[in-house]
């Protein structure tokens, strides 16, 4: 059946666009920050190799834009559906059954990714409040790579309520190739 509308005049369609431009943003952000990573350990292989040197920053600098890539980029990798999903139950159960299993265990994930980015937030509010630093010599306020997190968390979250709303209008969800 072709679809006659525009994706936005349909149920949730407003919700769902915004939902997925800003989970696309992240997704560039990730990116970014795997770019970065390289940089950094392109940086780190040319002083030790050159200038007999280290970057004593590299390795914290590293691992806050390894977690950045990754929280920033799971809400694009859900909607791409590049996350590992389990489809055996849903695969063998009655269409009616599937959509309510896929539904439910959608609500979960929902719940759970909330429960994450609650915790992610209040960590980073915390660290701010009380001006923690990284007990590194590069000292970092632990309150912006937490709010990196917390915003990655919280875009996982969105798009899981976009994936839950895609489902109530009756779509099914994208999935990536699977291992044969």
């Amino acid at each position: 059946m072709l679809e006659t509308t525009f994706p936005e005049t349909r149920p949730f369609g407003r919700i769902i666009s915004t939902i997925d431009f800003l989970t696309g943003i992240g997704g560039y952000a990730a990116a970014l920050s795997l770019l970065g990573i390289l940089g950094l350990i392109l940086a780190e292989i040319f002083t030790r190799n050159f200038l007999a040197s280290s970057l004593h920053f590299s390795w914290d600098l590293a691992g806050y834009l390894m977690g950045a890539c990754f929280l920033l980029g799971c809400g694009s990798a859900m909607k791409a559906g590049s996350h590992v999903r389990v489809t055996a139950l849903i695969e063998i159960s009655s269409p009616i059954v599937g959509r309510v299993l896929e539904i439910a265990s959608t609500l979960v994930g929902l719940a759970i990714c909330g429960a994450l980015s609650w915790a992610l937030i209040d960590m980073a509010l915390l660290s701010g409040q009380r001006g923690s630093t990284a007990a590194t010599t590069f000292r970092v306020p632990l309150v912006y790579p937490q709010a990196v997190l917390a915003a990655g968390a919280v875009l996982l979250t969105l798009q899981c309520l976009a994936q839950v709303l895609r489902l109530l209008r009756g779509e099914a969800l994208t999935s990536g190739p699977g291992l044969e």
